[in-house]
């Protein structure tokens, strides 16, 4: 028998401490969703004894020929009809965790490859998964530990284009990265300011094809006097609040269209956009806006983030890890580190209009759902991402003009 491979696997320190609970969650992942199942489950599943219970179980899986795939077809309320009462798996409880499908196996776990690098996660769809990543006050920590078994080659996914091959350089632009999103003597907007500086050098050496050179750059930026070369960066940035409302609000629109066609959960969300801006009239001018955001929002974006500012580090760094940023979508570092921000502004711009016109304010706990609900879109709905790419790429032009847009350096920077 050939003998497993064994990777190298660098994981939030969080992961081995996740189980997954039915019970907490209401077994969301069971339902609203497609769930796949990959061809060797489904002749797994074709071989099943008594007859009455293989008849059961593929009579409820259905084959998408536009999609290539099988599926599970869901009941009438859109849960999956193996999941009990007891908020468990008939399939798992029946025939053990060795039977289910690739995607229930590995659901909320990412694992993705670079050469002999393997780099695990939690996606924080998964409430439980949600709360361990962005709940702890200290900052996200992480572990080296050996990874490897039956089926882990069929569950990883390979990164590729310029990231496959930049072997080492890829830890060192997920540990400088990672570095300066955690760097608390920062607010998070000037983090990301910072962190869009490092990924522009960053992608000129991969560019000029010199990813070893990202080691040394790595050290410069997490070394302990290279807070002497921050006010210099920031002061290059003079925030423009007048284009950060026409950013948000043009891609809000984009997104979701005119409030008249909000619907279901976005209905909810958008709610605390039109309320905290005061959007109940049609036209409401740009000016007025503008003045809303520097009157009510700043103060309560300032507000949110010194109470819960370890939940969005939380977040950013657990996305920017995940999804083996710079290099999510096609193009380059900068284009991927301007989605990034984009992404995260939309986040927190909603999260900030909760604050401003729910009682009483959210909690952490609250903040922690919100999340989950935006990731779901932002990591599992391509259309959205491309959309928020596409806008995003057509308002930001290049890097410093997005953070110019986007992130307020603060009082003593801003012109």
């Amino acid at each position: 028998m050939e003998e497993k491979k064994t990777y190298l696997c660098l994981q939030p320190e969080y992961v081995g401490k996740f189980q997954c609970d039915g019970a907490a969650c209401g077994s969301k992942c069971c339902k609203n969703w497609l769930v796949d199942i990959d061809g060797p489950t489904y002749q797994k599943y074709c071989t099943l004894e008594p007859k009455a219970e293989r008849k059961k179980i593929v009579s409820r899986i259905k084959y998408k020929k536009q999609r290539g795939k099988f599926f599970v077809a869901m009941a009438r309320d859109g849960s999956c009809p193996f999941l009990r009462k007891d908020g468990l798996c008939h399939i798992q409880k029946t025939w053990g965790a060795a039977w289910l499908s690739n995607t229930c196996t590995i659901y909320p776990r990412t694992m993705y490859t670079a050469g002999d690098l393997l780099l695990r996660g939690l996606t924080l769809t998964c409430p439980v998964a949600a709360k361990l990543a962005l709940l702890p006050k200290e900052p996200m920590a992480f572990e080296q530990v050996a990874f490897g078994g039956e089926r882990d080659e069929d569950l990883m996914r390979r990164v590729e284009g310029k990231m496959a091959v930049m072997g080492d350089a890829l830890l060192d632009v997920q540990y400088g990265a990672i570095s300066i999103l955690q760097n608390r003597s920062l607010s998070i907007d000037q983090r990301l300011i910072v962190l869009g500086f490092f990924l522009d050098q960053a992608g000129d050496f991969v560019e000029a094809g010199e990813p070893e050179r990202i080691e040394t750059l790595s050290a410069v930026y997490t070394a302990d006097d290279f807070g002497k070369q921050v006010p210099d960066m920031l002061r290059a940035i003079a925030f423009h609040p007048a284009a950060y409302v026409k950013s948000m609000f043009g891609l809000i629109e984009t997104l979701y269209g005119k409030k008249a066609t909000f619907q279901g959960r976005e209905h909810k969300l958008m709610y605390h956009v039109v309320h905290a801006f005061g959007l109940e009239q049609e036209e409401v001018p740009i000016t007025a806006l503008v003045e809303t955001y520097q009157k009510d929002f700043r103060p309560a974006a300032e507000e949110m983030l010194r109470d819960y500012g370890y939940i969005f580090e939380n977040y950013l760094v657990n996305e920017f890890f995940l999804n083996h940023y710079p290099q999510v979508i096609t193009g380059t570092f900068v284009q991927n580190c301007i989605l990034f921000v984009m992404t995260y502004k939309l986040v927190e711009f909603i999260a900030v209009t909760m604050m401003m016109t729910e009682k009483p304010k959210p909690d952490a706990e609250r903040l922690v759902e919100l999340i989950g609900h935006m990731v779901n879109s932002l990591d599992h709905n391509n259309e959205f991402l491309r959309t928020v790419a596409q806008d995003t790429m057509k308002r930001q032009k290049d890097v410093v003009a997005c953070m110019k847009n986007l992130l307020y350096a603060g009082e003593e920077f801003s012109a």
